[in-house]
């Protein structure tokens, strides 16, 4: 049997929820481009330890790797063994942790409707004060509570109903995990130019209706901000004996659920939960966006990292939906456009070809929803600061990805007309 990986079983579960969880001497290794024999090593390695793999280990890709100092040395003998080249990506993450970390909560200035802005990250009461504020502004604009989290926090959606009943409806969905922070920030980046720069583009708003919400998994995301960094997962107990909380939310979704890329450990990052829909949170969006009619003509979904903009179906190899040419076709040009913006290079690939996993939004929206197209952007950057991407670069990133997105809506917008 090949040999394992010995990590501390039970490094980083028991952390007082009182402090910020310090990732002080935590590096992030990448390995080298990996074959078919060590991704799967790997990802044997990812079911049976807990290490936290930023990037996961798919053939002809780097896997990215955060380790603790204390498990550092055991990890590095093992990969050598194990002929798995690697360096050093992140110095030390808590440092990248303390230099993006949000300035102090202002209260919104004078004159402004809300305290967003795309400088910095924001907590979970100032996205939703930005889209009410939206809303507030605008007459075709209206917030919809569609349920409360595990913790009891509102979850509310953004509807944008300008071009009224009838007209193609798009979903947008940010935030599923937590630690994404550029997700929820892009997201809100691109709501506000639909609106607020309305003259710029008016067919957007009049030819096609918008619900979004900014956080998908609210509870993680608090958790996020307020705890620990480098939170994924839901908040939800389902009884660990280790006291491991969470479910992956996206790997929740009740289409092939728990098929491929999933775990059924509860203190795992990618533990599927012990059902489809186990997590209120999924069953609220799920319970809305079937409401939806006509059903949504995308389903967008936004995550980081790797610069990736992903189409379905991602449960496994070769399973493709019918009208797969025209999805990847738009995946291409979109991803074209985005990088006439600021260079940024964005790969239009299927996401099985990455890695396959069950159970994501983007494949339920597809193949259960019946969205025409459903999207996964992964967004910057490609590695050098992971999740934990400076302030200076949500403005760019959520330029570029526009400019992506108006490929994707003038396509909209034509084949409504055809």
């Amino acid at each position: 049997r090949k040999q394992k990986m010995k990590v501390g079983a039970l490094c980083c579960l028991v952390v007082a929820v009182t402090a910020q969880k310090s990732y002080d001497g935590y590096k992030v290794l990448r390995t080298g481009t990996l074959d078919q024999d060590k991704a799967d090593l790997l990802r044997d390695v990812q079911t049976d330890t807990h290490l936290d793999f930023w990037k996961e280990p798919a053939p002809g890709r780097s896997a990215d790797i955060m380790t603790s100092s204390d498990e550092m040395e055991s990890v590095m003998a093992w990969l050598s063994s194990n002929g798995i080249t690697f360096h050093t990506m992140v110095e030390d993450v808590e440092t990248l942790i303390q230099e993006t970390k949000p300035a102090a909560k202002t209260a919104k200035s004078e004159g402004k409707r809300y305290a967003m802005d795309w400088a910095d990250y924001h907590d979970l009461d100032t996205l939703n004060e930005f889209i009410t504020a939206l809303a507030d502004a605008n007459d075709f604009a209206s917030i919809i509570p569609i349920g409360q989290s595990y913790e009891g926090r509102e979850m509310n959606v953004l509807a944008i109903t300008k071009a009224g009943p009838g007209a193609p409806n798009i979903w947008l969905e940010a935030g599923i995990h937590a630690r994404e922070w550029i997700a929820p920030a892009v997201a809100t980046f691109i709501v506000r130019e639909l609106v607020e720069d309305y003259a710029e583009h008016p067919d957007y708003l009049d030819k096609i209706n918008w619900y979004f919400i900014p956080s998908a998994n609210p509870d993680g995301y608090a958790y996020s901000h307020e705890h620990d960094r480098l939170w994924r997962k839901t908040r939800s107990d389902h009884g660990s004996i280790l006291g491991c909380k969470g479910v992956d939310p996206n790997r929740n979704w009740g289409f092939h659920f728990g098929e491929s890329g999933v775990s059924h450990n509860k203190c795992q990052e990618t533990y599927c939960g012990p059902e489809a829909f186990s997590e209120v949170e999924m069953q609220n969006i799920r319970d809305f966006v079937q409401t939806l009619d006509p059903v949504p003509v995308l389903g967008h979904c936004f995550h980081s990292y790797s610069q990736l903009w992903l189409w379905p179906y991602g449960y496994g190899y070769n399973a493709l939906p019918e009208n797969w040419e025209e999805i990847k076709q738009l995946a291409i040009d979109a991803s074209d456009a985005l990088y006439q913006v600021h260079g940024t290079v964005f790969d239009p690939i299927n996401s099985a070809d990455l890695y396959p996993a069950a159970g994501a939004s983007d494949d339920w929206y597809k193949g259960v929803l019946g969205t025409r197209f459903s999207f996964t952007t992964e967004l910057r950057d490609t590695g050098n600061h992971g999740f934990v991407l400076p302030k200076d670069q949500i403005i760019p990133s959520g330029e570029e990805m526009w400019a992506g997105f108006e490929v994707v809506i003038n396509r909209l917008i034509e084949l409504e007309l055809e």
